[in-house]
């Protein structure tokens, strides 16, 4: 039996069209809002059952009402469009429905496997039975029933999903959802039965032709179960977005712990608790030691990996009721209530310093961390939660001064000394604006010949009360303050400029050798700011000495190397100044591309009465040589000192035996002198 066309029918699937069609629209308005992938899948799903009704449609009405035959084209075309789209679309929207349920995407190449499969298995089947004329029960089978049975079992399945997991969410959206799942899987298996029947009996059940209106109101339910989760999505994602804002408010985002505000509400708490009870309380400052040399050298994601692990370490140091909190950067604060004495504050100081000597590992990278850390308590210290967080900030300052990697206890004379060294900070910021700073120059000479080849420049302060101040008195202060950027700057520039005129004036191969500090050097744009130095004062490359201390070109021994060779490719020349202090390695004296060592002052002292001291020089002479570096030994103020490095063929000779530090102007007539003095020998 062939079933004839029906308009109410017709008018049925019309309906469901556009329904589908609608609900497409709205959920692509939804997506293009939220971006959420479910969104997407189920906007293809409900786009796929769109075009499914209306080819479907189609094609019942070229085989009933105009009687096409099953092999013209647009037949054909009709079958296979509504027979993939068919399954697509339940594709699609299962899809949608896991990732709303796991909150998680479908993985993007399992997805595009099924969707491949299912678009290839429905143009398949469209082409089955493609020679029978009208609607026969083996094409009904094959084109709708199989159709009907995949979607009876996903949706049947979903729908079993969502009914357990309706009880962990809030609101009616998965119950509505999964009850339209269970009801539509339910009218699928129906179709396959009515196919069944019709294969087997050979008549199609009369209301089959008018199930489109409960497949209509099937998808309704559908769709308001789809929006009902989409809102109640949206409210769970506000509700926790408002959470995660209070949290922010008063948490450290890297690390979770509480930041500064949360911090001093709870100290303020702690006091009135303490207040009351008659009992101490102790605040931590931490700040780790030479942090910003990591950041600098390894860059910010290893930096906050470290921060991360750190915070957790310190943790894992106090008791539960302690609170440790991140004050922004490398600083942390600990809150220690209740505590007993002196002494049990400094034995969690002590664990803390410890613990963090265990080396940490980020990124296969093995990395040494120490802290200082500044320690005041109430109510000796302060009664208030700003004079307490002030005395163990002032503290920890006094633990850096005292070598880092170690702990104080607050002292009301801290404060005096940290007022002291604010106000030396403050006048040498002025001293930079209004040109305090000079430069002097200390003579290089040849061993041999006893002629001046060059100078190294070293910063003074022409202080307006309190004369001239060596480096002694403000380098640290600057190093700390971050004011010697600016000042090495000034330095370079200021040896640059006057170097372009002794070479005019003195010797065209005199060479100034400058002093890069630790902070300096680990500034990402030093190379860029030497080549424009080198470029705006007109020098040639060469005749510029970048010096760097033994200590600071072995803190990150890869990176030195990096910058260093930077520095060779601009043609400057490249001195590591007081070695022998520090801890090289000959593997990396070999490859770092330097042209000078500079033997400290200490071995030059005693290398006449000193049997060691004259074997080391001689030593570091001659492996120096085998290298092809120069060597200058500093600090030589005896004439037996200079017969000694003459005889061990040192390079050449700085020291107050030829030449103190001289303001710029002097320079040419000691030039002159020698070079006398040399023509009179």
């Amino acid at each position: 039996m062939t079933p004839q066309f029906d308009l109410a029918a017709s008018i049925a699937l019309i309906a469901e069209t556009i329904g589908s069609a609608v609900m497409a629209l709205v959920l692509l308005g939804f997506y293009r809002q939220y971006r959420k992938s479910y969104l997407l899948n189920w906007t293809l799903g409900w786009s796929a059952m769109a075009v499914f009704q209306l080819f479907s449609g189609l094609t019942w009405a070229l085989a009933l009402g105009l009687r096409v035959p099953a092999s013209d084209p647009t037949r054909i075309f009709a079958a296979v469009v509504s027979g993939v789209s068919g399954y697509l679309q339940i594709g699609w929207l299962l899809f949608g429905a896991y990732e709303h349920v796991r909150r998680r995407p479908v993985r993007l190449m399992e997805s595009r496997r099924i969707i491949s499969a299912l678009f290839a298995f429905g143009f398949i089947i469209s082409f089955l039975f493609i020679t029978t004329e009208g609607i026969s029960s083996g094409r009904f089978v094959a084109r709708v029933g199989l159709r009907a049975l995949a979607a009876a079992i996903g949706f049947g399945t979903a729908a079993i999903i969502l009914w357990r997991v309706r009880r962990r969410r809030a609101g009616v959206g998965f119950t509505v959802l999964g009850a339209s799942f269970a009801l539509y899987a339910l009218a699928q298996l129906h179709y396959f039965v009515i196919g069944i029947i019709w294969l087997a009996v050979g008549k199609l059940l009369d209301y089959a032709l008018y199930l489109g209106y409960i497949d209509f109101l099937l998808q309704s339910i559908m769709a308001i179960g789809m929006i009902a989760c989409l809102l109640e999505d949206e409210r769970e994602a506000a509700e926790l977005a408002a959470v995660e804002i209070g949290h922010l408010a008063y948490h450290d985002a890297l690390t979770g712990l509480p930041n500064r505000p949360l911090f001093i509400d709870r100290l303020i708490v702690a006091l009135a608790q303490a207040h009351r009870a008659q009992q101490k309380l102790a605040v931590f400052f931490l700040d780790l030691d030479r942090f910003k040399d990591i950041n600098d050298s390894l860059g910010h994601t290893v930096g906050d990996t470290l921060l991360k692990a750190v915070a957790e370490r310190v943790r894992h140091c106090v008791r539960e009721g302690d609170t440790v909190a991140r004050f922004g950067g490398d600083e942390f604060t600990l809150l220690i209530p209740k505590i007993e004495n002196i002494e049990d504050a400094a034995k969690i100081a002590q664990k803390i310093i410890e613990t963090l000597k265990i080396p940490f590992f980020v990124n296969e990278r093995e990395l040494f961390v120490t802290t200082s850390i500044g320690i005041s308590l109430y109510p000796e210290d302060g009664s208030d939660p700003e004079t307490l967080v002030r005395n163990a900030d002032t503290a920890m300052y006094r633990a850096k001064e005292q070598g880092r990697d170690n702990y104080q206890l607050y002292a009301p004379a801290m404060n005096a000394h940290a007022l002291e060294r604010l106000g030396l900070e403050n006048m040498l910021r002025r001293a930079l604006s209004q040109e305090e700073l000079v430069l002097h120059y200390q003579p290089q000479i040849s061993a041999q010949t006893g002629l001046i080849v060059g100078v190294e420049a070293l910063v003074r302060w022409q202080h307006p009360e309190r004369g001239l101040l060596s480096p002694a008195h403000f380098i640290q202060v600057a190093e700390m303050s971050g004011l010697i950027v600016p000042i090495g700057e000034w330095i370079l520039r200021t040896a640059c400029k006057q170097l372009k005129t002794w070479k005019r004036r003195i010797d065209d191969d005199f060479t100034v050798a400058v002093n890069l500090s630790a902070r300096q050097f680990q500034q990402p744009d030093l190379v860029e700011m030497i080549r424009s130095a080198i470029h705006d004062t007109g020098i040639e490359a060469s005749s510029l000495e970048i010096e760097i201390t033994e200590s600071n070109a072995m803190q990150n021994a890869e990176n030195t190397m990096y910058t260093l060779r930077e520095l060779k490719g601009l043609g400057v020349r490249i001195s590591m100044d007081d070695f022998g202090t520090g801890y090289s390695s000959l593997n990396y004296l070999k490859r770092f591309p330097i042209d000078t060592l500079k033997l400290d002052q200490m071995f030059v002292k005693d290398v006449v009465t000193d049997v060691t001291d004259a074997a080391i020089v001689s030593a570091v002479i001659q492996m120096a040589h085998s290298l092809n570096l120069k060597v200058v030994a500093e600090g030589v103020e005896r004439q037996d000192q200079l017969e000694f490095l003459r005889r061990q063929h040192c390079d050449i000779i700085q020291g107050y035996l030829f030449s103190k530090p001289v303001p710029a102007d002097q320079i040419e007539a000691f030039v002159n002198e020698r070079k006398a003095a040399v023509a009179r020998a």
